[in-house]
């Protein structure tokens, strides 16, 4: 599966800090998206057409810490500790865009692809991550790959959370 779904990002979904500020958001307000979260990427509850979407996986867990900031009308999150990505296609750098309802985050990178005999392919592949404000500061949502080409060619999906590790600053 991808380095992204190993690594227990992308996203991309954090411990120790005590207080954190939920995303604060409605559709077309400023957002802000701070603080410590824990994030879970749903590799254990895959779908679409490609293969890669029904090798069996486990739900990843990751902490992370979020720091955003809005300029000339354009809200960024940022994720201020993600893990070194094992895979170099991978961007270093993890930030969401607030659209005026989600945080969104694209990327075109290659899926590294489970073959059957244990070796990895990379395939060229586009993906979007999508979270959408809830109650209680969490943060759910979709992260979609499209892949290109080889043998995992097709689309996998899986859904995605984010968790305020504790409740709203006051």
């Amino acid at each position: 599966m991808s380095v992204f779904v190993k690594t227990g990002l992308a996203a991309v979904a954090a411990i120790g800090v005590p207080l954190c500020v939920a995303p604060v958001a409605h559709a077309g307000e400023v957002a802000s998206w701070n603080g410590e979260y824990l994030v879970v990427l749903g590799a254990n509850a895959k779908s679409g057409t490609s293969v890669a979407a029904g090798q069996p996986e486990f739900a990843h867990r990751s902490t992370v810490s979020f720091t955003s900031s809005c300029a000339a009308g354009v809200c960024v999150a940022t994720v201020d500790n993600p893990p070194v990505p094992k895979n170099e296609s991978m961007p270093r750098t993890i930030e969401f865009t607030w659209n005026g309802s989600q945080w969104v985050r694209e990327m075109t990178w290659k899926w590294d692809c489970l073959l059957p005999d244990g070796t990895i392919e990379y395939d060229p592949a586009k993906s979007i991550t999508v979270y959408t404000p809830g109650q209680y500061g969490i943060l759910t949502g979709v992260f979609h790959t499209d892949i290109a080409s080889g043998t995992c060619a097709g689309n996998v999906d899986m859904p995605v959370s984010a968790k305020p590790i504790s409740g709203p600053v006051t």
